[in-house]
């Protein structure tokens, strides 16, 4: 199965579009007001989400890192269950970063998406496509993964939303810089060449083309869309490595990579001692 997961990055400009919608339908007095303050009153909207990837079905708070209270639509048995999947490796102290959880209907094949929703990157929320959430739960544990990397990597412990693209000395992703020691500056430094990077889009958006070449040609991938940026390939790898799936030899060096980080270990950890049973790998093979 090809897996399609939209990108945190590319998330990243949804924000900017949903809190410009907050703004036009009265969601706030000024741009800065209405993107800062997330979780507050009337935040709860479709538009407040980023409803690009389809219909909104169900929004549901997240309290101290525990689902909370369904703010738009109605209460969804498999929002519910899918929250219960991410919840499975993530503990709630960590789930504290995220301040909405929301399911809706994908119109453009996109299992998920996460993204920031305040300037600083102290909020965070993850969608998930509702029909792929019903209809393949071992998908649905791999997706989940795949989108808590993206918000594990882009906290303000691990990113710099602030930084200019010149002064950034890791990677620059296209709205932030990472910074030193973090994961995803140590993982572009150990797997992506000056020459992969130099191909990637100057806008931080996935390289598809590019992708599917570096794949053709490198078997270090769990697919296209692992290798079309960097960031897609952390979130790839990390979800394969939380639940055991087996890697084919040129993705080892990968997980090695994370299991060498007693923080990713946590989460692997919490999922195989949770899970009776490990996806299926539906990962797409390259080299």
């Amino acid at each position: 199965m090809k897996r399609v997961v939209a990108a945190l990055f590319v998330i990243a400009l949804l924000a900017v579009v949903a809190v410009a919608a907050l703004f036009l339908l009265g969601g706030g007095d000024d741009l800065d007001e209405a993107g800062s303050s997330f979780a507050g009153e009337g935040d709860c909207t479709p538009a407040a989400v980023g409803d690009d990837g389809g219909p909104v079905v169900a929004i549901y708070t997240v309290d101290n890192g525990n689902l909370g209270e369904v703010c738009f639509g109605n209460t969804d048995q498999v929002t519910e269950d899918a929250w219960d999947e991410l919840a499975q490796f993530v503990p709630p102290e960590e789930l504290s970063t995220l301040s909405l959880f929301a399911s809706y209907e994908s119109e453009d094949g996109s299992l998920a998406f996460a993204g920031p929703m305040d300037d600083a990157h102290t909020e965070f929320v993850i969608a998930v496509d509702r029909k792929t959430a019903a209809e393949d739960p071992a998908e649905l544990k791999l997706t989940m993964a795949h989108e808590y990397a993206h918000v594990l990597t882009q906290v303000n412990a691990q990113f710099d939303p602030t930084a200019d693209p010149e002064d950034c000395e890791t990677f620059w992703n296209g709205t932030g810089c990472f910074l030193e020691g973090s994961f995803i500056a140590d993982y572009v430094d150990a797997f992506w060449s000056d020459a992969a990077l130099d191909s990637l889009p100057a806008d931080g958006s996935a390289d598809e083309d590019g992708g599917e070449e570096r794949c053709l040609v490198d078997p270090g991938f769990l697919g296209a869309y692992s290798a079309s940026h960097p960031e897609e390939d952390f979130a790839e790898v990390f979800s394969a490595y939380v639940f055991g799936v087996e890697v084919p030899a040129g993705v080892e060096p990968k997980t090695d990579f994370m299991d060498a980080r007693f923080e990713l270990q946590g989460y692997r950890d919490r999922a195989l001692a949770s899970s009776d049973e490990t996806p299926p790998n539906n990962f797409d093979l390259c080299g």
